[in-house]
């Protein structure tokens, strides 16, 4: 038994949204709203990789994550590992200062080319915007938070893959360029940073 959700049980609430066809997702959705009042207050920068590991460079959001581990970052920045599954931190990302999102596009640049793109122009432009997320879920993700009266701010960096055939390493070619990647992400985390120190 949840307290905010008035001495309903979730389980019966979720089942009472079920008949009215509401997806699951939607349901821990409006349990979070209904939680606001308990949520804490934003202040975590959070990076987050996503992407298909086992696709080579559909996985290179995963490995830049990885590879930042390696730096000493400030208690204020969390790294996510995403992986495929980035509705499951839908409520983490929601209560973040900044996100910064990282994942292979498709927009038609040479392989490891790097793009920033801020998630309010990717998702007010969907249907004709030339950088396509290669992971579905996280354009549905960005959608649902951008409902949120004040979400966090999101840049995507996207990164042009060179291979999606199957495989647990990155190309060379993104291998070559992970240095400069790193070297992005880091300058963007930093930018955050400052600006929340503003």
């Amino acid at each position: 038994m949840i307290p905010w959700l008035g001495g309903i049980a979730p389980d019966l609430l979720f089942r009472s949204l079920e008949e009215k066809g509401l997806h699951r997702q939607l349901f821990f959705f409006l349990v979070w709203h209904m939680a606001q009042n308990q949520k804490p207050e934003k202040k975590k920068v959070i990076v987050c990789g996503i992407g298909n590991v086992l696709l080579q460079d559909e996985g290179v959001g995963v490995h830049v994550v990885r590879e930042l581990k390696n730096f000493p970052l400030p208690p204020s920045v969390e790294l996510i590992e995403g992986g495929t599954m980035l509705l499951d931190f839908l409520f983490q990302l929601q209560e973040a200062r900044q996100v910064i999102l990282i994942d292979a596009v498709k927009a038609g640049e040479p392989p490891g080319s790097i793009c920033l793109v801020d998630s309010e122009q990717l998702i007010e432009t969907e249907t004709n915007h030339p950088l396509s997320l290669h992971q579905v879920d996280a354009v549905q993700v960005l959608k649902i938070m951008a409902l949120e009266k004040d979400p966090p701010p999101c840049l995507i960096v996207g990164i042009e893959p060179a291979s999606l055939e199957w495989g647990l390493e990155l190309s060379e070619i993104i291998k070559e360029r992970m240095p400069e990647i790193l070297q992005v992400v880091r300058d963007q985390i930093r930018k955050a940073l400052s600006t929340e120190n503003a």
